[in-house]
């Protein structure tokens, strides 16, 4: 419980991350560390129970009651030595076992997670930009009304009906103060000249950066500081909630409950869960802390590989 609410905790923080934080954001990278310990420390317990129940490693003080003898199965062979009253984790996987509703509520909620994950994919795609934007946040990112001191190198854009959409330039931008500013690529609507007047996001303390041109509204997000989930950070959990509800869902139905109970108790499942959530958790360490230079394709293949995996259990739980 203490692992799956950290590792909401970190998704949820992730997925509203604003467009123009600072990262790292201080606390993100040591919860994500957090969240990867955990995971393992349940494989551990996992591993400790299942020596414990199958070989008696860990008897308690003072239990020096008889063993059971080993007993023959027509389908399994011998059994293995347990003890006379079983211990605490094997009461609860026992009660947990009789439990069907508690089974598929857990595994509902296990769902709900991967589909929050995916979903603080949106939020990296909002705060991670490029390095280029975030050297100017980190330097003080700020927006001014700029004039056209000079126009060099103007380019039509044009669609595919060969219509012209509007031009790309290298600008020099006089900003209010008197600063000069000189941007590269930079793309308007009209044909830029000298004296319009563009929209510029700049660093006032280090005018060497240059800047970025754009509408207002648009380099604005830049500047935001405050968190928040927004539409277009949720829509990129409406596959996997797709997915969820037509795949994941109907399977685990079809499967029986102890299946899926034996999967959420087996060491070495949970070792395969535990390797895929690090793997994630390392592959977006970078943009975590800021210093990735890809895009964002590494991420997104480990995301596609969360949900591959996610899909694959209850369909290997129905097969069992």
């Amino acid at each position: 419980m203490v692992a799956y609410a950290a590792t909401a905790a970190l998704a949820l923080w992730t997925a509203g991350l604003p467009a123009g934080v600072p990262l790292p954001t201080p606390g993100l990278v040591p919860l994500a560390w957090t969240v990867v310990g955990l995971v393992w420390l349940r494989v551990l317990a996992l591993c400790l129970w299942w020596a414990d129940d199958n070989f008696g490693w860990f008897q308690r003080r003072g239990d020096d009651g008889p063993k059971r003898p080993p007993a023959v199965s027509l389908d399994k062979g011998p059994a293995p030595l347990r003890r006379a009253r079983p211990g605490p984790l094997r009461r609860l996987a026992s009660y947990e076992y009789e439990s069907v509703p508690w089974v598929f509520l857990r595994q509902s909620f296990v769902w709900l997670l991967v589909v929050l994950a995916v979903v603080a994919l949106g939020g990296f795609s909002r705060a991670h930009t490029s390095q280029y934007v975030r050297s100017l946040v980190q330097a003080g990112a700020a927006h001014a009304t700029a004039a056209v001191v000079r126009a060099e190198d103007v380019r039509e854009q044009r669609d595919d009906e060969d219509a012209v959409t509007g031009y790309r330039a290298t600008l020099v931008l006089s900003v209010p103060g008197g600063a000069q500013v000189r941007v590269e690529d930079a793309s308007t609507a009209g044909r830029p000249k000298p004296g319009s007047r563009v929209g510029l996001l700049w660093a006032p303390t280090a005018p060497e950066l240059g800047g970025i041109v754009g509408k207002r509204a648009d380099l604005e997000r830049y500047l935001d500081r405050s968190w928040g989930l927004t539409l277009s950070g949720t829509a990129f959990g409406l596959l996997p909630l797709l997915l969820v509800l037509t795949c994941m869902l109907p399977v685990a139905i079809g499967a029986e409950a102890d299946s899926l109970q034996e999967q959420a108790w087996s060491p070495l499942d949970q070792t395969v869960h535990a390797a895929a959530v690090t793997g994630f958790l390392l592959l977006a360490m970078p943009y975590l802390t800021g210093t990735f230079t890809g895009g964002g394709a590494p991420l997104g293949a480990a995301g596609i590989g969360l949900l591959a995996l996610y899909v694959a259990m209850p369909v290997r739980a129905m097969m069992t």
